[in-house]
């Protein structure tokens, strides 16, 4: 048996479910199971970063940025794309098979202590407790977790070692799960603070949000930093990248090529530059300018105004919420002549898709409709047509249906050879993972 085939075993035996309650912390239960591994948590520190849209990108430039100037770096993120080792990554490189399998058997031993299975705890809790055993295991100088799902009750919330906290844009999302309002995300999200850490909050968020983590800051003696407006200023934007001038210092840098397109990429990288300032006043080694330009120039983030063609162009996004349907719309609608635009889409169906939808619809587009590759959650393709036709703005667009991911992407593939316009696949990060590998030829669905 291979180490793949190995791998492959333990995650089919691994409870692909939610643990997950309003009601019920499963925080203590995590950090008994930290205790019997000798508190892997705490041998380094830890950067957590959380907020409904942005926190992969703040996290990915952190940890980068971080790497860069020398330190050994750990990152955690969720959700991935086609490979679920790329939620923990040291340095850049996805933990190696082997190095999961003796991390997990290490886990299980501590549940057997502990008079627990596998059983006891979900899909993501696991990853997060090997996560931390393998950057302890590594002797990771700073760990960035991004937090899965709001914040009190995420796993990554068992974290004790957190010196800094980031906050990145909040928005309605998983209102099933987190509340109704934006007080009640923002409030749960807030009590991931922990006492005397640092916190920096994103650039241009709601005062609401703003104020309720002010008050947990002053609940638990930490410190808020709020995100400057200065810091960047968007030059151009373009389809893949943006060019931008920074101001670092006091000095002013033009024309400065940052590889992640998108204007709220702009904001995410003010909240990441706001970091790297509060960062260098006691770091050993500093962030440089060298540093941060480096990275700016060669960041990628796979996703988000991701291209997997070049010509004719094919980008991907995984817009899976309002807000990010409103930044996708946003930046393409600030973009010249990029003649006919043909949306591949698919959503969850526990997402605002109506009001994602109108804001789709205020591109001149055609829309293939389809679903996500996720039979509990995902919204039927016949259904989210209906949604598309419901719409007044509709009349003037033209809407397919698609029976799967692989004819929704083949249908885009004869579009886009008739009029070599732009193809752009995005909702669910369980939908554009599965159209890349469609359009790429990698899937027999």
């Amino acid at each position: 048996m291979t180490l793949k085939d190995q791998y492959d075993t333990i995650i089919s035996q691994i409870p692909h479910v939610m643990k997950y309650g309003k009601n019920e912390s499963r925080i203590p239960l995590l950090r008994r199971i930290l205790d019997v591994l000798g508190s892997p948590d705490k041998q380094f520190k830890t950067i957590h970063v959380a907020g409904t849209n942005g926190k992969g990108s703040i996290s990915t430039l952190t940890a980068a940025l971080l790497q860069r100037s020398g330190y050994q770096v750990g990152l955690f993120t969720s959700p991935t794309l086609y490979d679920d080792r790329e939620m923990i990554r040291l340095n850049g490189q996805l933990i190696m098979y082997d190095e999961f399998i003796k991390c997990y058997q290490t886990f299980t031993d501590a549940l057997k202590q502990l008079s627990l299975t596998q059983q006891n705890i979900s899909i993501f809790e696991t990853w997060y407790l090997i996560s931390t055993i393998y950057f302890a295991d590594r002797r990771a100088d700073y760990v960035v977790y991004e937090t899965g799902l709001g914040g009190e009750l995420d796993a990554t919330n068992a974290t004790r070692n957190v010196k800094t906290v980031i906050f990145a844009k909040f928005a309605l999302d998983h209102l099933n799960i987190l509340g109704s309002t934006l007080e009640d995300i923002v409030t749960t999200t807030a009590k991931i603070i922990k006492p005397g850490a640092q916190v920096v909050c994103y650039a241009h968020q709601d005062p609401v949000a703003v104020k309720i983590i002010e008050n947990r800051c002053l609940q638990v003696n930490a410190k808020l930093y709020l995100s400057s407006f200065d810091h960047v200023h968007l030059n151009q934007p373009f389809l893949d990248h943006s060019q931008i001038d920074l101001i670092l210092n006091g000095e002013i840098l033009p024309n400065v090529h940052f590889n992640l397109a998108g204007q709220y990429q702009i904001r995410n990288l003010q909240t990441v530059l706001t970091w790297v300032a509060l960062f260098n006043r006691t770091a050993t080694f500093k962030i440089t300018r060298t540093t941060i330009l480096s990275v700016l120039q060669t960041i990628t983030f796979p996703g988000r105004m991701a291209l997997i063609q070049a010509e004719p162009p094919v980008l991907i996004d995984g817009a899976h919420n309002l807000n990010g349907i409103n930044g996708l719309v946003t930046s393409l609608l600030s973009l010249k002549d990029l003649g006919t635009i043909t949306f591949v889409v698919g959503f969850l169906k526990d997402k605002q898709v109506t009001e994602c939808v109108n804001r789709l619809l205020d591109v001149n587009a055609t829309f293939i409709i389809s679903s996500p590759d996720n039979p509990d959650r995902a919204l039927a393709a016949d259904q989210l047509a209906q949604i598309f036709h419901a719409n007044p703005k509709s009349v003037a667009a033209k809407i397919i249906l698609a029976d799967s991911i692989a004819n929704a992407a083949q249908q885009a593939k004869q579009l886009q050879t008739a009029n070599k316009g732009l193809v752009i696949g995005t909702g669910s990060f369980y939908f554009i993972n599965k159209f890349k590998l469609a359009w790429d030829g990698e899937t027999n669905e």
